[in-house]
């Protein structure tokens, strides 16, 4: 095929016959992937901190059950102080485009998983838990997502790809009940498959995955201009800089982006609490085949309702969505921390966390989606790092929140008093405070943002 034939009219290369089918396939696989590796390890958190801790030795001594959590969550900030780099990992994906970061991400959560799987001391699985930490954060595959869909489908279209990808989160509890055989002592087992999954997602993105139209097309547009433009014409005002620190920059000189991203702030604060929902179970007393029977709801409500939230961002706009979903997920709480406690049916116990999870996690993405829809395309991937580093103050309030309190409080107690606020009074100030961005095309998003 001649190099003509590979190029098409706006000058990027053009794709395959039917390759956005084949990228969906690949987001969705690589969606999968991202949905083991950030839920796998909140899943079996009492198999691990019962061996390390409780049962073995961390700096010489043995530890109570809450102490030992409080413990490991400590130090697994120090995951979240290498985590801060993720963000300026993130926004090189404005420099040198999309694919590379989605290929070396995947490879990253895959190499995490497999080293956790192989680990024999407290030592390694943090190196394990660390490089997860990192390469979950950059979420490249949701910026993929957006760029490529229809502006007026986006959100369906994304909620479509994440309900599917979510529904794999079934396979956690699966190999708990299989690879583990509900035994805490076998819980490195449900690494292994993860794992080598995500070494053969990675093939598939090499081969299949170009980079996205818009980024193509953005940085064509700006080579076409700067070769083109009169020796003698005025340059034009300079555009807003890729990177974190002029990220950081242009998220505080432009009010509703800073409004959002705050508010996304004392969101995130709220998500220690809402990931510690297998110990909860564990210290109600639940038992490890009933704590694997509640997880199986997850998944499913999960898909269900992140489909209909697709639908919904898009017919009545991103802001009453989130507020729905976040009301939802306090309710569920409520109903998760009761049914724990008075050991109720884990069907109850399930249906309550999947709502609660499932409803957290789609008001968190529905806030990025919304900052990702007030940016240029040459600055988005940089905003979406930035907008992870700041957030990190909020997570890091809440770490410190829940560490201390669960040395003096039951740990429902403590994550209940301490997400529900969060999770209530941020999703009501997005409501009032920021503006919708339902409908923005991607391309016609002028140089300094909307």
């Amino acid at each position: 095929m001649k190099r003509k034939d590979r190029i098409d009219q706006r000058g990027v290369p053009a794709r395959y016959a039917g390759y956005f089918a084949v990228l969906l396939v690949v987001i969705v696989l690589t969606d999968i992937l991202d949905n083991l590796a950030t839920n796998i390890g909140a899943n079996i958190t009492s198999s691990f901190i019962t061996e390390f801790f409780v049962n073995g030795k961390v700096f010489g001594k043995s530890y109570e059950y809450e102490e030992g959590l409080a413990l490991h969550n400590t130090i697994s900030l120090i995951g979240y102080v290498l985590a801060l780099l993720s963000p300026f990992y993130k926004s090189l994906a404005d420099k040198i485009g999309r694919k590379p970061l989605f290929v070396l991400s995947s490879l990253g959560m895959a190499a995490g998983l497999l080293i956790i799987f192989v680990c024999r001391s407290y030592l390694v699985f943090l190196l394990g838990s660390f490089m997860l930490s990192f390469f979950i954060g950059s979420d490249i595959q949701i910026l993929y997502v957006l760029e490529e869909a229809p502006k007026d489908k986006r959100a369906t279209v994304y909620s479509l790809l994440k309900g599917i990808g979510g529904l794999s989160s079934v396979a956690i509890p699966a190999m708990r009940a299989t690879l583990m055989n509900n035994d805490p002592a076998q819980w490195r087992n449900v690494y292994l498959v993860p794992g080598l999954y995500g070494l053969a997602v990675t093939v598939l993105i090499v081969l299949l995955a170009k980079e996205t139209r818009v980024y193509q097309e953005n940085r064509q547009a700006k080579l076409h201009a700067a070769e083109t433009a009169p020796a003698a014409e005025k340059e034009p005002a300079p555009a807003a800089k890729s990177g974190i620190l002029p990220a950081i920059k242009y998220i505080f000189r432009h009010k509703d982006l800073r409004t959002l991203i705050l508010i996304k702030m004392l969101f995130d604060a709220a998500i220690v609490a809402m990931t510690n929902y297998e110990s909860i179970m564990y210290r109600a007393g639940m038992s490890t085949e009933a704590i694997t029977t509640a997880e199986f709801y997850y998944p499913f409500l999960y898909c269900g309702a992140v489909i209909v939230s697709g639908f919904l961002a898009d017919r009545i706009g991103r802001k009453k969505t989130v507020l729905l979903f976040g009301s939802i997920c306090a309710a569920a709480f409520i109903l998760f921390v009761v049914g724990a406690n008075g050991l109720w049916s884990p069907a109850v116990v399930g249906i309550g966390y999947g709502l609660y999870l499932g409803g957290y996690w789609i008001g968190r993405d529905y806030m990025e989606i919304i900052s990702t829809e007030m940016v240029p395309t040459h600055i988005r991937a940089s905003i979406m790092g930035a907008e992870g580093l700041l957030v990190y103050i909020g997570m890091g309030v809440g770490f410190a929140f829940v560490n201390v309190g669960i040395l003096f409080l039951p740990l429902w107690l403590v994550c209940s008093a301490f997400a529900l606020p969060c999770i209530l009074v941020s999703v009501f100030l997005l409501r009032s405070k920021v503006k919708e961005t339902a409908g923005v095309d991607y391309e016609a998003i002028p140089e300094d943002g909307v």
